[in-house]
């Protein structure tokens, strides 16, 4: 007979033993089975086709009901004595479930004696083997309830086990995320910070123009750095105006050897959009790309949507990553990145631009609606 039991608490606070508590709702649950099982056995009595040859329907139905009621005696007997075992059940794993079936056996036997005290059995017939069979009958059934109770309430805790699993490992993604969107920043950050102070410093010397023109595009790089430094997510604005603020600061340094175009069309702009992303590309494109070539060459930046996907396309008309040597470990922890945020639904593909070069393209689910930071 199904019964349904607490689990124990696994947070050790205020612990008791193991299913020292149930539920009404359980238990209701297994006096509706505990009904079904004796409703069910009592209908062999009105399998009997010799009756109906003999006694008249009304007679028929009346030894029914009588029969049915002695089996919800016994089965009545036996549900309560194991009710009773499970609210007070102490031991815990095979022994509680060894003393709950010899609680089932113990109420199915002070039944099934009572009944027979009302209605004693002919004399050359065994009692104790009568008592036997229908006691044994209730354990059978009684005890194959409770094992498929048991294996439901394994697989529901192992289901919930799993779930929790589950939800680690996305808080661990999520980490691994934040990691390596630090490892990102970490790239492009203190080189480039320390290096533009020093071109500042050296054009207020040599160029004030060019000086005062750095500094302003230094300061614009800072103020859409800062706030993407603070988000799991920008917008595709955003991020390309941090790019462009990037671009910008070193145009100032390297002239005519850095030529930048974007096309990004404006209703995009609202899309959601991982932070750094683009921003490591024209890194990327830049240090590997162009500087190794002494005229330099050109970044362009495009974005579209096709389908459910924001594509947004970076190609430079540098050396290639494979011939600058570069190691592109910038290019592995944005790929790992894009993969905990987005999963599946996120990609980064790497192919040779024409006529040199190489074209990288990001895409990620086309989201709208973020709201951009105070």
């Amino acid at each position: 007979m199904q019964l349904g039991l607490r689990s124990p608490d696994r947070s050790g606070r205020n612990a008791r033993p193991a299913a020292r508590a149930i539920s009404l709702r359980s238990l209701s649950a297994g006096g509706l089975i505990a009904t079904a099982i004796i409703l069910a056995l009592s209908t062999q009595f009105l399998f009997q086709v010799e009756m109906y040859n003999i006694w008249p329907l009304r007679d028929i139905l009346s030894g029914w009901l009588d029969y049915f009621l002695d089996l919800a005696t016994a089965g009545g007997c036996a549900f309560v004595a194991f009710s009773l075992a499970a609210l007070l059940r102490a031991a815990p794993g095979m022994a509680g479930h060894a003393l709950l079936v010899a609680s089932l056996a113990l109420g199915a036997l002070a039944g099934e004696w009572w009944l027979l005290a009302r209605s004693p059995l002919p004399p050359d017939v065994s009692t104790v083997a009568v008592l036997f069979a229908k006691v044994a009958r209730w354990v059978v059934l009684g005890g194959l309830a409770y094992a498929v109770y048991v294996f439901r309430r394994r697989a529901a805790e192992v289901a919930s086990r799993a779930h929790e699993s589950e939800l680690h490992g996305l808080q661990l993604e999520r980490q691994t995320s934040e990691a390596r969107l630090q490892t990102l920043r970490a790239q492009i950050e203190p080189h480039f910070l320390f290096n533009s102070l020093a071109n500042v410093q050296r054009l207020y010397q040599t160029d004030r123009g060019r000086g005062r023109r750095m500094l302003a595009n230094f300061v614009a790089y800072l103020r859409a750095a800062l706030p993407e430094a603070r988000r799991d997510e920008t917008t595709l604005n955003q991020e390309v105006e941090l790019t462009r603020a990037y671009l910008n600061v070193l145009q100032v340094r390297m002239g005519d050897r850095l030529k930048v175009s974007v096309d990004v069309p404006g209703e995009l702009g609202a899309l959601r959009f991982p932070p750094f992303a683009l921003s490591t590309l024209a890194e990327n494109a830049v240090k590997h790309g162009l500087n190794p070539l002494p005229e330099g060459g050109s970044i362009d930046i495009r974005a579209r949507v096709e389908g459910p996907q924001l594509k947004v396309e970076l190609a430079d008309t540098g050396a290639g990553l494979t011939q600058s040597g570069g190691s592109g470990t910038g290019l592995a922890n944005l790929r790992a990145r894009l993969s905990a945020l987005y999963g599946d639904a996120a990609s980064l593909e790497i192919e040779a631009n024409t006529p040199r070069g190489l074209r990288a393209t990001i895409a990620v689910p086309a989201k709208p609606g973020l709201a951009d930071p105070v």
